[in-house]
């Protein structure tokens, strides 16, 4: 039976860190062995990272272990941010298939879609692998990385997030198995009886009304609806409350359209970017996302409020869910920009998710950027939740010997 486990520890010395961690997942277990543990740990701690890690394999004997680095980690119901803290998540994944992979910046500059993702992970599209990936902001360009997985393997959702807690290449940490690494990135494929549903919390609420997107070249935007775009945007601003008004000085945002055939949209049917500039002469915008003509975009605004409605209704719809087959466990990356000093109380958003699903393992950190699909991609976000949901793919198991291709053990 699958079982997935959550530990921390805030422990200043990382040796009782990870015995604190380890004891707890180890008594979740029941003696039940140890498939996959994921760390994730502060960078804050100062030690030999090799013996450290040497501790958590003696403890814990996991057969797959991957991890990282974050300026806040977030596992047993808690965010610790900005502080020494240890959060692990460990699993007993009896009935699936764990493909762990690490990629170089060299790997990276030379890789293609296809065959190299193939070769280097070890399993093919056809198995409907899930993954988690775990990136290194400094080293490693993430939208080619994400674009040669999603070319590869079409609409298979990735969880993950950018390494935080440094401040130049070389200061993030990334765990494969026994090796530390310094660049590039790790992940873990999973294959056989599992699934990982998805909620992706970007945290805006919209303004103005949709407009089509009339002239535009790469990330500018030249005009929408045929009038300048910054004529269009200081029109809505200028009907907002002064509240709205005050919060668009420094936290407005851009939607573009997943799904231009909806009849109407609603909250989630956009891909939120931040708006990274204004050219008063010309009247154009920029957006953190190229754009293309005849793309339907609405402003929108990003505040504590709006933050956690959307999370919460994300959460609700999914409610019968939580119910009726509940997942195992999860995986939760936030985004540096959320947690105690946006919301003002802390362990904000885990505690959310437990007021849906009370006893559920939650493990994660806090990242310079948030992995998950929406549209049917793999994308990069920011200021966002990224959720993923672990549970069996069918209720009743099935015999690992009877699902083609499987093996049960790791690659």
């Amino acid at each position: 039976m699958m079982k997935f486990t959550s530990g921390i520890s805030d422990s200043v010395q990382i040796q009782k860190a990870i015995t604190e961690a380890c004891e707890q997942v180890r008594e979740q277990l029941a003696g039940a062995r140890c498939d996959l543990a994921c760390v994730f740990v502060s960078p804050i701690y100062r030690t030999r990272w090799t013996e450290a890690l040497e501790l958590l394999h003696d403890k814990l004997a996991p057969a797959v272990f991957i991890g990282c680095s974050g300026s806040g980690v977030i596992g047993g119901g808690r965010e610790f941010e900005s502080v020494p803290a240890l959060s692990l998540v460990a699993a007993h994944l009896p009935e699936v298939r764990l493909y762990p992979f690490a990629v170089s910046p060299e790997e990276l500059e030379q890789s293609s879609p296809g065959g190299f993702w193939v070769d280097k992970i070890g399993v093919l599209a056809d198995a409907q692998p899930i993954f988690v990936l775990l990136v290194d902001p400094y080293t490693c360009e993430p939208s080619k990385l994400l674009s040669e997985l999603n070319a590869t393997f079409p609409k298979r959702p990735i969880i993950g997030g950018l390494v935080s807690g440094g401040n130049e290449p070389g200061e993030h940490l990334l765990f494969s198995d026994t090796e530390i690494l310094q660049a590039g990135a790790v992940g873990l494929a999973m294959t056989g009886n599992i699934t990982m549903e998805t909620i992706i919390s970007q945290g805006c609420r919209p303004i103005g009304r949709p407009v089509i997107i009339t002239k535009a070249e790469d990330n500018i935007v030249w005009e929408l609806g045929g009038r300048q775009a910054l004529e269009v945007l200081r029109e809505i601003l200028v009907h907002l409350s002064p509240a709205d008004q005050e919060l668009a000085q420094h936290s407005i945002f851009v939607g573009l359209v997943i799904d231009e055939m909806k009849p109407a949209f609603q909250p989630g049917d956009f891909l939120i970017r931040p708006l990274v500039g204004i050219d008063p002469p010309s009247g154009a915008i920029a957006v953190a996302e190229e754009v293309q003509v005849g793309q339907t975009l609405q402003f929108h605004l990003r505040d504590p409020g709006a933050s956690r409605e959307e999370l919460r209704r994300l959460l609700a719809e999914r409610r019968p869910l939580f119910h009726t087959t509940p997942p195992a466990g999860a995986l939760l990356f936030n985004c540096l920009g959320r947690g105690k000093a946006f919301y003002r109380v802390p362990h904000h958003d885990v505690k959310t998710i437990h007021t849906f699903s009370s006893n559920l393992p939650v493990g994660g950190f806090f990242c310079n950027g948030e992995i998950g699909p929406v549209g049917g991609r793999n994308l990069l976000h920011g200021y966002t939740a990224s959720l993923g949901l672990f549970r069996p793919s069918t209720s009743s198991g099935r015999n690992p010997e009877s699902i083609e291709g499987f093996r049960p053990s790791v690659r």
